[in-house]
C-alpha cells in the first residue's frame, strides 16, 4: 500500500522540481509487482464522450513536426512520459518490450517524451535503459500533457487502480499517462500512473476499449 501512495504522490507532479529528495530516493528502491496495476480495461478511465485527438503535432527524431492524425486508422496508443519521471523510467523498458513483441503490427505505441525531455536527453535514456524499439518523439512544449486530459477519466482510473485514491491529486498534467485512440481518431480511454505491461494484455485492452 505504501508503494501506492508513493506512486500517486509523485504522480500529481507537475515537474521534476516538485519532487523531494526523499521521493527520489524512495523510487530508488525496487518496486512490487502486486502494487504496480497490470495493463487492462477495468485500470483506464472511459471518457464518457470519445473526443476528437487535438490538432497539436510532435516532433520526430529529426525534428520534423508530425501530426497524431499520421496514426489514425488503426487504434493506437499515446503514451506520454518524461525522462527525469521515477515511474516512466521504471515503466518504460516494458513499454519498450510490448512494441518489439508487435513489430509492425497493430496496436502502434506512439511514446511522447514531454517537461523538458529533449531529443537527445530522449536518445540518452535510451541508450542507457536498453530501449530498442520505441521512436524517439517530443513534445517541446508539453502541449498534450493538457489537450489530452479528461478530468473525469483520469479520476475514474485513479479510483480503480489506487484504493487511496481520496488522499491523492489527480493532476491534469501528471505522467506517465497512457492513452488509448481508436481507428476514428478518437480518445476513448486514459490511466494515469506505472502498469505491467506484457503483449497479451495490451492486445486485449485495446481491442476491448477501442471496439464497446
Amino acid at each position: 500500500m505504501a508503494r501506492v501512495m508513493k506512486r500517486r504522490t509523485v504522480l500529481s507532479g507537475v515537474g521534476a522540481a516538485t519532487f523531494s529528495f526523499g521521493a527520489m530516493r524512495a523510487w530508488a528502491a525496487p518496486a512490487s509487482d502486486e502494487t504496480i496495476p497490470g495493463f487492462a480495461p477495468e485500470v483506464f478511465g472511459r471518457l464518457t464522450t470519445p473526443r476528437p485527438l487535438p490538432t497539436a503535432s510532435i516532433q520526430d527524431e529529426q525534428g520534423r513536426d508530425i501530426p497524431l492524425s499520421h496514426w489514425q486508422g488503426a487504434p493506437f496508443i499515446l503514451h506520454i512520459w518524461a525522462t527525469w519521471c521515477p515511474p516512466c523510467i521504471a515503466e518504460l523498458p516494458s513499454v519498450d518490450a510490448v512494441a518489439r513483441a508487435f513489430g509492425a503490427s497493430s496496436p502502434v505505441i506512439v511514446p511522447v517524451a514531454v517537461r523538458g525531455s529533449t531529443v537527445a536527453k530522449v536518445r540518452s535514456f535510451y541508450g542507457k535503459h536498453g530501449i530498442t524499439s520505441l521512436p524517439v518523439y517530443v513534445d517541446p512544449v508539453s502541449a498534450l500533457l493538457i489537450e489530452t486530459a479528461d478530468q473525469d477519466a483520469l479520476t475514474q482510473a485513479s479510483k480503480q487502480s489506487d484504493p487511496d485514491w481520496s488522499k491523492h491529486p489527480v493532476s491534469r498534467q501528471g505522467i506517465p499517462r497512457t492513452i488509448i485512440v481508436d481507428a476514428s481518431g478518437r480518445i476513448v480511454a486514459e490511466n494515469l500512473g506505472e502498469m505491467r505491461w506484457d503483449p497479451d494484455s495490451v492486445r486485449r485492452t485495446v481491442a476491448q476499449l477501442t471496439h464497446s
